[in-house]
């Protein structure tokens, strides 16, 4: 499912990924690794701004469009592979990257050796998109929100937050980044060594609206791990709840998400 997952999913704001450069001081030149770097689309925009990228994925697929993507930069080496087991320097990175892809890696690893690729003083940045609760869109984004939950694992399927509560959640788990990864993605990736490899966690958001049809909302599910795991009956049931869902509301919808960069600066321990 490479080619729909290139396709449908979407890429991240280049204002957030000027950030995370920002934050991490990085220049033309500033060696960079990428966890799960899927088909390519934040590697393409890390290499046009000059970074050199060892860029990690599981799946060959993935690695194949990625690299067409940045039309094989010199700028970028490919290491098939999951990045617990892919061999890597140490303490040689200005930044490790992660989009939407750490969620898949083992926190008894994942952080640690996340830690050990960097420089002191590096910059762990971490993204991925959330839903949230806005007023503008909270019509529609609810009751999709309550249209899947059925289908979905009861205690990863939570009522969408809002900008103030992400916030308020995000600062009393400062302290630890895998506390904040944990919180914002729903999935149990919180790791005690964490806190102390790691301080200096912000966090930074771009809002994105979007407006789709009942095609375009079936195209991206269709690339999401829930979609694979229910049995065809079920996704049969769905898509067609989804689909009248949408017709009933004019033939398009109108949901919320946040871009979310999170950075934790590397401790010298």
């Amino acid at each position: 499912m490479a080619d729909a997952y290139d396709r449908e999913r979407p890429g991240y704001p280049g204002e957030l990924v000027d950030d995370a450069c920002a934050i991490a001081d990085l220049h033309a030149g500033s060696r960079v690794l990428e966890v799960g770097c899927g088909t390519g689309k934040l590697t393409e925009a890390l290499a046009k701004r000059g970074l050199v990228l060892d860029a990690i994925d599981p799946g060959a697929n993935m690695i194949k469009l990625a690299r067409r993507r940045v039309r094989d930069s010199d700028l970028v080496e490919f290491h098939l592979g999951r990045f617990e087991e892919v061999s890597l320097p140490e303490r040689v990175f200005d930044a490790a990257f992660s989009a939407t892809a750490f969620h898949w890696i083992d926190p008894r690893v994942g952080w640690a050796k996340a830690a050990r690729s960097l420089r002191p003083g590096g910059t762990l940045a971490l993204i991925v998109h959330v839903g949230y609760r806005n007023e503008s869109t909270a019509p529609d984004g609810e009751a999709l929100h309550e249209l899947f939950r059925p289908f979905a694992e009861p205690e990863r399927w939570h009522p969408l937050r809002d900008l103030a509560t992400l916030r308020a959640g995000v600062d009393e788990r400062r302290g630890n980044v895998s506390a904040v990864w944990t919180w914002l993605c729903h999935h149990d990736l919180e790791n005690a060594d964490a806190a102390v490899l790691f301080d200096d966690v912000r966090f930074t958001t771009h809002p994105v609206t979007r407006e789709q049809t009942a095609y375009e909302l079936w195209a991206l599910f269709a690339t999401t791990s829930l979609f694979q795991r229910l049995d065809p009956s079920s996704r049969e049931t769905l898509e067609a709840e989804t689909r009248a869902f949408v017709a009933q509301r004019g033939g398009k919808i109108r949901t919320s998400e946040l871009a979310v960069l999170v950075t934790a600066r590397r401790t010298d321990r």
